[in-house]
């Protein structure tokens, strides 16, 4: 997948009132940053360039949903 179709992705999720799609920390050596939901799931992809975006992207999903079911 490129960059482009996995913001597209995250950015569907987001805007999907039925997902609960909250920032992440990122922890640094000197701070602490809140990155909205997209900007984090993206960043994790590219320095994990190994994982498969499409699987990652599926279970993100199912994950979201199973969290806002119960």
């Amino acid at each position: 997948m490129t960059n482009e179709a996995i913001k597209q992705v995250l950015a569907e999720m987001e805007s999907d009132k039925a997902l609960v799609t909250k920032p992440g920390y990122l922890r640094g050596l000197t701070d602490i940053r809140l990155l909205p939901f997209e900007e984090w799931h993206l960043k994790y992809l590219l320095e994990h360039p190994k994982i498969n975006a499409a699987n990652y992207l599926t279970n993100l999903r199912v994950m979201l949903r199973s969290r806002v079911e119960r």
